[in-house]
């Protein structure tokens, strides 16, 4: 089944901005699903710092293709409830890559959903050849 990931992306002038549930010192990053109305995110790095906040722009960027300064954490800091803009992407666009990420049949497998994996250009289809 599908998630429906409308209520936590939103088009705004110039790109979208996502509402993201993140949870710091997870045993891997990854984008996982939906957590009330927002985008379920984990990350590694504990939140000290701002670790757990650039490790999540880190993974928001890697799951959506986009370059890293094209993010910026608009509210949320401190808390575990954050809200990302993303500049030059539309909804659209974002709610397919992040579809994309959370699948792990569109990418392989689980791994295949974590920054640090670096799937190579000829095999972006998932079929490990």
């Amino acid at each position: 089944m599908t998630p429906d990931l409308s209520a936590a992306v939103r088009d705004v002038p110039g790109g979208v901005e996502l509402s993201v549930f993140c949870q710091p010192k997870a045993a891997r990053s990854a984008l996982i699903g939906m957590h009330g109305g927002a985008l379920k995110a984990k990350v590694k790095a504990p939140p000290v710092e701002g670790r757990a906040n650039r490790a999540l722009l880190d993974l928001l960027a890697g799951a959506l293709g986009v370059p890293r300064g094209r993010l910026t954490l608009v509210s949320g800091e401190q808390s575990r409830n954050k809200r990302v803009r993303v500049d030059g992407v539309d909804a659209e666009s974002a709610l397919a890559a992040i579809l994309v990420a959370l699948d792990p049949l569109a990418g392989g497998s689980r791994k295949a959903r974590q920054v640090d994996v670096k799937i190579p250009p000829d095999d972006l289809d998932g079929n490990g050849v």
